[in-house]
């Protein structure tokens, strides 16, 4: 056997005694890190100086919240830690840990920077336009900055630190502005004074206007977006588009008193701008009224100077009986009302005034497939039941009432479905209160109803004479107080100075003075296509027809036409 180098064991127990002694000695001697100066403040994405004794390289972690920050070793003394963007409150806890003893060295309140609004580059501002706000504690990345203009978000153009520009948006309905900035996980509202800009016109394009086309009007400061804006021509709201600086109005039918328009007004946030004006119409009619949710029927008449009509409501279904009512025109205000004075519910075939004051009303009653006759009284609305000629049933029977009587001719009668024209002719005297079957011969320039048409007439007295029109015949009647038969190759429209004016198929585009056949040329076409509801008030020419513009949907129109486009057929 070799023997034992006890110097060899010698040697390793000297070094490992070094090594106990050593590691030793190094646990004596740690020094763990202290805080020297910490800021309690800061900013988004902003580094921050973080004084701390004895650090130990990457054995350092600061948290704020539980969002860990980036930590850069500045010297031995010193470190830089950038606030992280991941955070959600303004005021997270910061925490500094020694990972050497996996101690916190800091848990403190940390606080952003509340931002701070100082001015702005103008106290004025207009829509679309540019506003910079002049401040501290905003920040330089626009994702984390927001600004509201009375609560309505605006487009941020660019951000800073100390500065932020927007664009002030349009759907704005107040004209002092409240500027609020989220910044720094803060929101904070101006105290700062900012108003709108006042709406300004300058002038109008037009010279002359036509209904429907467009109105251009020059100006500032309107609002871009048209649904936060108002425009109104002679005080009838329109339809409109815009920018900043122009109007494009799309003018309406009226309701106006002149061939003119007057006054444009523009209205935004609460601003309010007038412009008196003096611009031709150059349409052949303009709107003076509308009536709303009824339909109409019946000849309109005139009353101790004022015109009336029976019309019923359309918010019923089509089979249930009808809630009729009249309605007055004023020549004053040429306004509609709407009388409380009758009131009916059922089904008006025919109405008739006989030009003295009373207004005889055929009636049909569907329960009994029959049909009635009343007498109105225009004066006291009083209504009186009234026999009828024949115990059968009379279908659209020729219909006018004329020098105290009234008169029903011809019609049509219905067997089983079997439709025959009728011949037979009857007169009531109001004076008798009775009927009286008429010869054939009696009229006998009136054809007889046609199997597949009408006998209801439109008409109008006309000094001691009444002219009518019924059916599908383009011609006029002239019935004299002889009761003598004129026909006329016209259908009359109204009275005017002593003439009758109407119209001829096929010849739309004029007016006719049916007795001399002088014509006159109409410049626009929308004064056709309507019924035979013209009357005359007062020297003015009205008439009704169904809507034909954007303005007013589903109701009827009460035009005025321009009196001087037939002077030359007078």
């Amino acid at each position: 056997m070799k023997a034992i180098n006890t110097s060899s064991i010698a040697t390793t127990f000297f070094l490992l005694l070094i090594i106990v002694f050593n590691s030793c000695s190094d646990d004596t001697d740690y020094v763990p890190p202290t805080l020297d100066n910490f800021p309690t403040t800061g900013l988004l994405g902003q580094s921050l100086l973080i004084q701390v004794k004895n650090i130990e390289p990457n054995q350092i972690q600061v948290f704020f919240d539980s969002e860990e920050a980036e930590v850069n070793y500045v010297s031995d003394e010193e470190i830089m830690v950038v606030v992280p963007r991941t955070i959600t409150t303004n005021t997270p806890t910061l925490k500094v840990i020694d990972l050497n003893e996996n101690k916190t060295i800091l848990n403190t309140t940390f606080s952003l920077k509340t931002p701070i609004i100082n001015s702005y580059s103008s106290d004025n501002i207009t829509f679309n336009e540019t506003l910079s706000l002049y401040g501290e504690n905003f920040d330089f990345l626009d994702d984390f900055v927001s600004v509201s203009v009375n609560n309505i978000n605006a487009t941020i153009i660019s951000v800073a630190y100390d500065k932020i520009e927007i664009q002030i948006p349009s759907e704005i309905t107040a004209s002092e502005l409240q500027i609020k900035v989220r910044a720094q996980l803060q929101e904070v509202s101006s105290t700062v004074s900012l108003h709108l800009k006042n709406p300004l016109i300058n002038g109008i394009q037009n010279t002359t206007a036509w209904i429907t086309s467009e109105l251009i009007v020059n100006g500032q400061n309107f609002n871009p977006n048209y649904e936060f804006g108002e425009v109104y021509v002679n005080g009838i709201r329109c339809y409109f588009s815009s920018s900043n600086n122009q109007l494009s109005i799309t003018i309406p039918p009226g309701p106006y008193q002149d061939f003119k328009i007057t006054n444009v007004t523009y209205k935004t946030a609460g601003l309010t701008f007038s412009y008196d004006c003096n611009i031709p119409i150059q349409n052949d009619a303009i709107l003076v009224d509308h009536i709303d949710n009824h339909r109409l029927e019946h000849t309109i008449f005139e009353h101790n100077g004022k015109a009336y009509q029976f019309a019923y409501e359309t918010n019923n279904n089509f089979t249930a009986p009808r809630i009729y009512s009249i309605f007055e025109f004023s020549p004053t205000t040429e306004k509609w009302t709407k009388l409380t004075t009758f009131n009916y519910s059922g089904f008006i075939n025919d109405a008739v005034y006989d030009g003295n004051g009373s207004v005889y009303l055929y009636k049909y009653i569907p329960n009994s497939e029959s049909y009635a006759l009343t007498k109105l009284n225009m004066n006291n609305f009083s209504e009186v039941a009234l026999s009828l000629p024949s115990t059968e049933r009379i279908i659209n029977p020729i219909l006018f009432a004329f020098q105290d009587n009234l008169y029903m001719l011809s019609g049509l009668n219905n067997t089983n479905g079997a439709v025959t024209v009728r011949n037979q002719k009857y007169k009531y005297s109001s004076t008798t209160n009775t009927w009286l079957q008429l010869s054939n011969s009696a009229f006998s320039d009136l054809p007889l109803v046609s199997s597949q048409g009408s006998g209801k007439c439109t008409y109008l007295f006309h000094g001691n004479n009444i002219y009518f029109s019924y059916g599908i015949t383009d011609v006029t009647y002239k019935i004299s107080s002889s009761l003598a038969v004129n026909t006329y190759a016209h259908t009359f429209s109204f009275e005017h100075s002593n003439a009758i004016i109407g119209k001829q198929l096929n010849y739309n585009q004029f007016f006719f003075n049916i007795i001399t056949q002088q014509s006159a040329p109409i410049t626009n076409d929308n004064l056709f296509d309507y019924g035979n509801s013209f009357f005359t008030l007062n020297n003015e020419i009205y008439y009704i027809r169904n809507s034909w513009t954007s303005y007013y949907q589903n109701t009827f129109y009460t035009q005025k036409l321009r009196k001087q486009i037939i002077n030359g057929i007078l």
